[in-house]
């Protein structure tokens, strides 16, 4: 059964095999627990503060350099922010990478995939050049938003993304609305855009 508390989300972003991606701190009155779900993939850095559903608790692990970190993780339902202050905290980057939740197991190659995410957040890394993109063909957005939510964004009307699809479509929706102008109001967690049709 589902609870209803009141809470801080400190939402800090990470960088993955698979791209960025979202990991929350939820201080509650309950607890403090580690939060992975796609409801705050949406999120802006920063610390969010309001009512918070979760869904279930349960213990998880993950290993980094030799040494296991388990984290008391909970499951949300719904997010109701009250509060929200996106300035990313520079103290949260120090911490160890993360997993991304979009990979149901850890890569077989455990010492690369870390070293990957280590350089990835080093300063030596923001100095070094990037390979030019390829030329990419434009993005399907018919497939990609589906018959429910293309017609809005044809019309450039607001609209709110569904976080239960598979976590990398909704990962690429939310990159797409950004490209495309759109803002993430956090309390309504509705995308809308100004950028006229």
């Amino acid at each position: 059964m589902p609870i209803s508390v009141r809470g801080t989300l400190v939402v800090t972003r990470k960088r993955g095999r698979k791209g960025e991606f979202n990991i929350g701190d939820l201080c509650t009155e309950i607890g403090e627990f580690e939060v992975k779900d796609a409801l705050i993939e949406e999120f802006e850095p920063g610390k969010y503060t309001g009512e918070f559903v979760i869904k279930w608790i349960e213990p998880d692990s993950f290993s980094w350099r030799g040494k296991v970190f388990v984290k008391v993780r909970a499951n949300l339902e719904a997010i109701y922010i009250d509060e929200a202050d996106e300035t990313p905290d520079a103290a949260q980057t120090a911490l160890p990478p993360e997993p991304d939740p979009a990979d149901p197991t850890p890569p077989r190659d455990e010492r690369a995939a870390t070293v990957e995410a280590v350089d990835q957040g080093s300063p030596s890394a923001a100095r070094r050049p990037r390979a030019a993109p390829a030329d990419e063909p434009a993005p399907d957005d018919q497939a990609l938003f589906g018959a429910e939510l293309y017609p809005l964004l044809e019309q450039r009307q607001a609209m709110k993304l569904d976080p239960t699809i598979d976590r990398m479509q909704f990962r690429q929706q939310r990159d797409r609305l950004k490209a495309l102008g759109y803002t993430f109001d956090v309390k309504s967690q509705t995308w809308s855009s100004d950028v006229p049709v």
